[in-house]
């Protein structure tokens, strides 16, 4: 099959193209910067009019059978310009291209939990307005990102992702600019992190590795609009992410066990005065629950690696981890 993915030089998309290109199709991967795999690139910019394309390569994404759209890094701190424009303009114009074309390709999309926003009750995969709140532009975003392809006239599948960890295409590692991964300078310079329940809590991460597997899966799936949310059945809480992160570099982080939802402010204001972002605070207290275990099991064939945590935390170290990240089962 021909597959043209959206963001293929990313953290998650450059490993999607190379899944893809893994299992015989023909890949393009298209971004604002040339990627490093083998298979063919070309430009586009979601925040350009015309998204950036050459009258070329709109013909190759409109003969394509599958397109991916896995463009948008993480960025909680994007002002509503810069999210909406690819997130709501950006994606409303992939869409028309698609749409437009004499033989539609299919679509996966590929969103994120935090386009449910903070809500005040369990959310299901089938769900998505619940009257919930947005913490940040990001996140709203990818609520109208995600809102766009389910309302479109297009044929679409859509998988929620957590945060993404582990190693990724050539030994990528997630930017620590952003999301959970900007908790762990914090953590790894000895800093006390005030969280509540000391980080017993769960933050729905998942090795990258498995999920540009199952975003792999999907591209052969038919689509039927189906949507997923996908995380390491593990589940582990917070503390022990940091805790698997600290472990190669001989460390334990320093967490203090507080009500953190009563003294918010005061963490946030903490945050800013050491020169970091204070949305980091949304990760010091439960923030969402998520009932999704039917698509853990509908999505059997994505897998996370042992120790992906461990690894990552290696590979950001400069270290080789031990070969103990063979596949496991997410039913293990």
């Amino acid at each position: 099959m021909k597959v043209a993915v959206f963001g293929g030089s990313g953290y998650l998309g450059e490993l999607v193209a190379e899944r893809c290109d893994s299992r015989g199709h023909q890949v393009v991967a298209l971004s604002r910067n040339p990627g490093r795999g083998t298979w063919e690139h070309r430009r586009c910019d979601l925040t350009a009019p015309g998204l950036g394309m050459d009258e070329n390569t709109r013909e190759v994404v409109a003969e394509s059978d599958v397109c991916v759209f896995a463009a948008g890094s993480v960025s909680w701190q994007a002002t509503s310009t810069e999210s909406l424009q690819i997130h709501d303009r950006g994606i409303a114009a992939l869409l028309r291209l698609v749409e437009s074309a004499k033989r539609a390709p299919r679509i996966v999309h590929v969103s994120s939990i935090l386009a449910l926003g903070e809500p005040e009750k369990p959310v299901t995969s089938d769900q998505l307005y619940v009257g919930q709140r947005f913490r940040n532009w990001y996140e709203y975003g990818k609520y109208v990102a995600e809102h766009r392809v389910r309302h479109s006239n297009t044929q679409h599948n859509i998988v929620r992702f957590g945060p993404l960890l582990g190693v990724g295409y050539d030994r990528t590692v997630p930017s620590t600019g952003d999301g959970l991964p900007a908790i762990f300078p914090l953590v790894l310079a000895g800093y006390p992190l005030p969280l509540t329940d000391g980080g017993r809590y769960p933050c729905y991460v998942g090795d990258v590795f498995g999920a540009a597997e199952l975003v792999a899966d999907m591209v052969e799936w038919t689509a039927h609009g189906r949507t997923i949310t996908w995380f390491d059945p593990e589940n582990p809480s917070l503390l022990e992410i940091l805790s698997r992160v600290c472990l190669p570099f001989g460390k334990y982080p320093r967490v203090l066990k507080a009500d953190v939802k009563r003294g918010e402010w005061l963490l946030r204001m903490a945050m800013r005065r050491i020169g970091t972002d204070s949305n980091l605070a949304d990760y010091a207290h439960p923030w969402i629950e998520v009932h999704c275990g039917a698509d853990l099991e509908n999505a059997g064939a994505a897998r996370c690696r042992k120790d992906y945590i461990q690894a990552m935390s290696a590979a950001m170290a400069g270290q080789v981890w031990p070969a103990r990240i063979e596949a496991r089962s997410v039913h293990a």
